[in-house]
């Protein structure tokens, strides 16, 4: 049995950078809380990190926003070649000193209020960004992702508010020490700011102004890079009260957001950064586009699956072919033995023996129109198209040949699914020339799996039978 690798959350802050490791319960356990600047330059090392730490697979990285740019581009391009020699370009021109910067970024491509269509970057701006990295891979613990907390918020956000994508978002989270304010437009973080909580000896007003005051210089600074308002405000915060104070210091409606934490939160005993603590680990391992990859490894690992295909297949084909020769290699003993037989059957009237001849021919005759068992695989994988998956596939040549298959349609609805499966019975009907009694969707059983979540899309199953010659 194969057993999993654990899976690590690393956090880098501006002094510290924190190991936590997940477990199989969503909790985090915090392996390690290192200096920053010791570890990048190697005076920290590696035996101060436990060995669970150095043999798990790096999940996801978290760094400070402003470790990460963004920017919009009005770009007409769709081609996934033309967008990214753009990038890579707008990349290295602006920031010459890092050599590597056309290998650290992600895009999306977003249309705004006026149904232009923008490109949307988001990239590694900051040295020590690229140093950290450096650092992990030669531990051998590079994250598989990268992220910043305003990312997380992007995704959690998206899931909230109705129509995010589509308007102007602006998002205060406010702390025990800090507040940190987010703000997102057409879907896509813009900018974030950090805002230090002073010490008011319970005076919650003099926050609350400062908060105030912050905020509005903050929604100039939005119409400045966006040409647009902010169209709704939300708030998390430890007081159901100032969400009501800052409603009435701005003159406009603040939103309140529920209590997010669902799941347990990073340890306290973990230095994290502050706008860090409210993530769970499914906020950090959640399926989107709010991270960003090394590209040459986003590749290696693009391929990976297609290279396991590969090579199960290659598998059971050489399963396949061992058990058919075998099986021909008994058929040549029967056919053999035939042979010696009719060589000694001179003795018998010459009718005779040509009888016995005439039906060892005809024996001879069937087993070779049997259909082989490679043959048959192939004509049926050519028949596949793209989307279906084979799961099980079996040939019975004990009386007349049937073949029985059971495969897996990947499709994003029903009527996408029906397409897929016309194409897949068409081209077994030609490849099997069954056009006597050709296949229709009647004969096959279908069955709709959504055992995995109803987040995800369904699976199509299928299964069917079909006689061969």
């Amino acid at each position: 049995m194969i057993r999993r690798q654990p899976s690590l959350i690393t956090i880098a802050s501006e002094e510290t950078i924190s190991f936590l490791m997940v477990s199989t319960d969503g909790r985090f356990q915090t392996l390690a809380n290192l200096p920053l600047e010791g570890f990048i330059d190697g005076s920290v090392k590696a035996a101060d990190l436990p060995k669970s730490a150095l043999q798990s697979v790096n999940r996801l990285l978290v760094v400070p926003d402003y470790w990460m740019g963004s920017r919009f581009d009005e770009f007409q391009a769709r081609k996934t070649s033309v967008i990214t020699a753009f990038i890579e370009r707008k990349l290295k021109l602006e920031q010459p000193t890092l050599t590597q910067a056309g290998d650290f970024y992600h895009y999306a491509v977003v249309q705004d209020q006026d149904h232009r269509q923008q490109l949307y970057t988001f990239y590694l701006q900051e040295e020590i960004a690229y140093r950290l990295y450096r650092r992990l891979e030669t531990l051998g613990i590079s994250p598989l992702r990268m992220t910043t907390p305003a990312q997380v918020w992007q995704a959690k956000l998206g899931e909230m508010v109705e129509d995010f994508s589509h308007k102007g978002i602006g998002f205060i989270h406010l702390g025990e020490t800090d507040c940190f304010l987010y703000f997102f437009f057409m879907g896509q973080f813009l900018f974030s700011r950090n805002i230090q909580i002073p010490d008011t000896e319970g005076d919650a007003s003099q926050i609350y102004n400062l908060l105030n005051y912050e905020i509005n210089q903050s929604f100039y600074l939005y119409s400045q890079k966006t040409k647009s308002a902010v169209d709704s405000l939300f708030m998390l915060a430890p007081d159901a009260s100032a969400v009501d104070q800052l409603t009435e210091l701005l003159g406009r409606e603040v939103q309140e957001l529920p209590s997010l934490q669902t799941a347990p939160g990073i340890p306290d005993e973990a230095m994290a950064c502050p706008s860090c603590r409210v993530f769970t680990a499914p906020d950090l391992t959640r399926n989107g586009e709010h991270y960003l990859s090394y590209r040459p490894l986003k590749n290696e690992l693009a391929w990976r699956p297609v290279q396991w295909a590969g090579i199960a297949v290659g598998l059971f084909l050489a399963v396949l072919l061992t058990v058919e020769s075998g099986a021909l290699y008994l058929w040549s003993g029967s056919v053999d033995r035939q042979m010696i037989e009719l060589t000694s059957i001179a003795s018998e009237p010459p009718e005779m023996a040509l009888q016995d001849i005439s039906q060892a021919l005809d024996e001879i005759t069937r087993e070779l129109e049997r259909p082989s068992g490679s043959g048959t695989l192939m004509r049926t994988l050519l028949a596949m198209p793209d989307g279906v998956s084979v799961r099980k596939i079996s040939l019975d040549v004990s009386g007349t040949p049937v073949l029985n298959m059971e495969a897996v349609v990947d499709a994003d609805n029903p009527d996408a699914f029906k397409a897929m499966l016309a194409v897949f019975l068409n081209q077994l009907n030609q490849r099997f020339n069954l056009k006597p009694n050709a296949l229709q969707e009647k004969d096959v059983s279908i069955q709709l799996d959504r055992s995995e979540g109803d987040g995800r899309k369904p699976v199509y199953q299928i299964n069917f039978g079909f006689e061969i010659s």
